[in-house]
């Protein structure tokens, strides 16, 4: 079993924050291990993507449903075969205009011994460094958009 649980505040909007998270078929340009994510079924607050993480040479492929519950929340599971669960949920709080608190936690178990390394080697590591590349993503966004205010310190 694999698990990450990540909460902080973000000098974003709750809504930007969202937006950014639901924007899967972007991933590739910044979040770690992802080489490609694509839509294949869109239906109102939910749509199915396919995904390609990668590792050196390895390699996953596996699919994904995610259920968008703007601006607050959104849930993203798996049945692909690697996983017995898998889980990610998302939570956005307004802390004001520009700010907001973020909840991020990924939880994913292999039905296999022999598959728990490549959970290791995969998911964990693009974890653990979620929250970090989608608040940059969203201070990069902001600043293309000539809209970047400096985080205030902490």
């Amino acid at each position: 079993m694999a698990t990450h649980r990540e909460s902080r505040a973000i000098a974003r909007s709750a809504e930007e924050m969202f937006d950014i998270v639901a924007d899967v078929e972007r991933y590739h340009e910044f979040v770690p291990l992802i080489r490609e994510a694509r839509i294949f079924n869109r239906v109102a607050d939910s749509y199915e993507t396919e995904q390609t993480l990668v590792l050196g040479l390895l390699t996953h492929r596996f699919r994904t449903r995610t259920e968008l519950s703007r601006p607050h929340g959104i849930n993203v599971v798996s049945g692909d075969q690697l996983f017995c669960r898998f889980d990610i949920r998302w939570q956005f709080a307004s802390l004001g205009e520009d700010r907001c608190h973020v909840d991020f936690a990924l939880d994913c178990e292999s039905p296999s011994f022999f598959l728990i390394p490549v959970i290791q080697l995969l998911v964990l590591p693009m974890a653990t460094s979620m929250v970090d590349a989608f608040e940059a993503r969203a201070h990069a966004l902001a600043v293309d958009a000539g809209r970047w205010k400096a985080p205030p310190a902490p």
